[in-house]
């Protein structure tokens, strides 16, 4: 059975979502949640928000999806205590610290990783598994063949089927916080990829996608095995949370659905499913017009369809009314029973209580999700009880059917996080390489960048670069590494061979840029890469026991929020170099690869320029500025050792980049602090 899982911002919401037919929904706690601009909910509003969603047979679910500073840790955990408490079936969560954290205080809570972790791989929904997480919510980017491989491993699979498409796959967007402060990873996405960014001049709104909408594929990604069907929009309106709600539950149920009503209530010029159905083109891309916008006379036809609950589910009721003996109600949706008892029946003094009367007050349904299928009766003569005592009966005996349809509906047996630990035995090697704090290192996206070996100790490549120039490696393996990619749609496979080949050549570094990535580098020292989003002292510990030498530190954190961190291996930053702003599946630039040969620019509507580069079904927007730390060295504080990252840069442009930040040099212009000093 697959679950419908409805977006919730507000308490008309909720009545939207549940009344038109949703199994589950998902809403945000004020603070931690990716969509901190929804309404969302405290801690005494959930309670009315869980009790609610159970009274319908409804899950609920909170998202706690955003990264935390140490200094929010403590709040965290008596969250979770409190929504263990207060009956929530599930947690959605992105930090590994949250992760951690969850674990610790609420064992057995079920969790569910968010897409926000950017986990689209066999081996990093394997990897969340043995990490006691019960559901992963998968990248929107994936394609139905992809989907069918991650859902054959023993853990549920959500795939978002409905609402808005980011441009960058989620979890690595660093655009909103880089260009405005507002960071996604933390709720505040200011959604820049909405604005005018093009080759062309005046620039176009070339990075806008038009909407999700897989209602004709939810038969393809049914048979795959995904277990939950998601819609987005906790933002928007409760006629689009109903709307969108209703016609993925008429789809699910085999009725007829309106699909122009999904068009009117919300799209940006139309529909795409173009991920699921690998079919990645420009006509993914739209925007939003007066042409799309919803009428009054539709909203208002929306909302008086929801005013009373979907009547989904048969029941079978079987009322026994004997003499001297509590009345007896069993109420039944064909896979759960449930059996209440009532007062003894009064005598009878002048009409007797009769089969047609029961009946009548037991086929009346409404206001509940069920509809009567049958009903048996039997009445002793005589015997007499009140309307109101019957409803009361029916009421108690729905609501307990209701209640139980929420318990294990969807359950996967998953290993204990507990038990797992043993996984992670291997011990960090070489904590440090030499003691001076001048501990440089490079991450090189072309091998050409690799200069000034004598300056590092250690230089990772990108992973294709390093195989295409094997035969160049030579002396340099001792402290060259691999630098994998972001992201690896479809490529686990060829990635896995080309690991292999530079092991046997005796590469043994290797940065993790994605949590798919560790099983697959199980026999080399471990660095954890900028894009795992590291930002407090229980992620390290996290990286710790998974077996990472190091890491890189979030570009999100201020130089402060650094200074605190606790931690049991070695931290390093970024010090120099443009930072992928954003990470997609889909060209941006929308001209011929012969004419745009990997090399484009990207304008903004301030006349900035920001580089794109493409490779292996991967496309990343840079910053137009580039990083700079050379000249505030001193101003790094509980860091270890220092990355000066290239990307577009020539060889002849890398070697002064090192010479300048040996000598500690200012840059004259085209230069940002990035977030180190403003945050977010």
């Amino acid at each position: 059975m697959s679950e419908l899982l409805a977006p919730v911002g507000s308490f008309e919401k909720l009545k939207a979502a549940i009344y038109s037919g949703a199994d589950a929904v998902y809403f945000g706690f004020k603070k931690f949640s990716a969509r901190k601009n929804a309404q969302n909910f405290d801690l005494s509003e959930i309670v009315e928000v869980v009790r609610f969603c159970h009274d319908f047979g409804v899950k609920a679910y909170v998202t706690l999806n955003t990264i935390v500073s140490d200094d929010e840790l403590k709040e965290v955990k008596h969250i979770i205590c409190q929504l263990k408490e207060i009956g929530v079936d599930a947690l959605i969560i992105q930090d590994l610290g949250v992760l951690k954290v969850a674990k610790q205080v609420a064992p057995d809570f079920k969790i569910h990783a968010s897409t926000q972790m950017s986990v689209h791989s066999v081996s990093g929904v394997r990897f969340l598994r043995e990490m006691g997480v019960s559901r992963v919510v998968v990248a929107r980017e994936m394609t139905l063949s992809e989907i069918e491989e991650v859902c054959r491993e023993q853990i549920e699979i959500e795939v978002f089927v409905h609402g808005a498409l980011c441009y960058c796959v989620s979890g690595q967007c660093l655009m909103s916080a880089m260009l405005g402060g507002r960071s996604a990873n933390r709720g505040e996405c200011a959604q820049p990829c909405r604005l005018p960014f093009s080759v062309s001049n005046p620039p176009m709104p070339d990075l806008s996608l038009k909407d999700l909408c897989a209602i004709d594929d939810l038969n393809k990604l049914k048979k795959a095995g995904v277990c939950s069907f998601k819609i987005e929009g906790r933002m928007k309106r409760p006629e689009y949370v109903a709307a969108a709600t209703l016609a993925y539950r008429n789809m699910i149920d085999g009725h007829s659905v309106d699909k122009n009503n999904l068009l009117k209530v919300f799209s940006r010029g139309g529909f795409t499913n173009g991920y699921i159905n690998d079919c990645r083109n420009r006509d993914m891309f739209g925007v939003r017009s007066k042409e799309d916008a919803a009428t009054k006379d539709l909203y208002s036809k929306i909302k008086e369809g929801y005013r009373r609950p979907l009547q989904r589910f048969y029941v079978d009721f079987k009322v026994v009314v004997k003499k001297e003996q509590p009345i007896c109600l069993v109420a039944s949706d064909g896979l759960r029973t449930i059996k209440v008892l009532g007062d003894v029946p009064e005598k009878a003094k002048t009409i007797d209580l009769s089969e047609n009367k029961l009946k009548k007050c037991f086929g009346k349904l409404g206001g509940t999700i069920y509809k009567l299928r049958q009903i048996k009766v039997d009445v002793d003569c005589g015997v007499f009880v009140s309307n109101s005592h019957l409803n009361d009966l029916k009421k108690s005996a729905l609501l307990k059917l209701s209640r139980q349809r929420v318990k294990n509906n969807f359950h996967v047996n998953i290993d204990n996080y507990n038990k797992v630990q043993d996984h992670f035995k291997k011990e960090n090697v070489s904590k440090n390489y030499n003691n001076g704090e001048d501990r440089l290192r490079a991450e090189c996206d072309k091998f050409d960048q690799v200069v000034c070996c004598d300056e590092f100790e250690l230089i990772c490549v990108d992973i294709d670069e390093l195989f295409d120039n094997a035969d160049k490696i030579g002396n340099l393996v001792k402290k060259i590494g691999i630098l994998m990619p972001q992201t690896m749609f479809g490529r686990e496979s060829e990635l896995a061979y080309k690991i292999d080949f530079l092991k046997k050549l005796g590469v043994r570094h290797a940065t993790v840029q994605n949590l798919g990535q560790i099983d697959l580098l199980s026999d080399f020292i471990l660095h954890g890469g900028f894009s795992l989003n590291i930002a407090n002292s229980e992620s390290v510990d996290f990286l710790s026991s998974a077996g990472f030498n190091d890491f890189i530190v979030s570009t999100e954190c201020r130089l402060e929020t650094i200074a605190t961190i606790c931690k049991k291996i070695s931290l390093g930053i970024i010090v120099s170099g443009r930072l992928p702003l954003m990470v997609s599946r889909n060209c941006p630039v929308n001209v011929r690869c012969d004419i745009c040969k990997n090399s484009s620019n990207l304008l903004d509507r301030k006349g900035k320029l920001f580089p794109v580069r493409c490779g292996n079904d991967c496309y990343k927007i840079f910053n137009s500025n580039v990083l700079w730390m050379g000249d505030r060295q001193s101003e790094l504080k509980n860091v270890d050792f220092k990355v000066l990252k290239f990307t577009i840069e020539n060889k002849n442009e890398a070697e002064k980049t090192v010479e300048k930040f040996i000598h500690k040099e200012k840059l004259s212009k085209n230069y940002t602090r990035g977030l180190y000093y403003k945050g977010i």
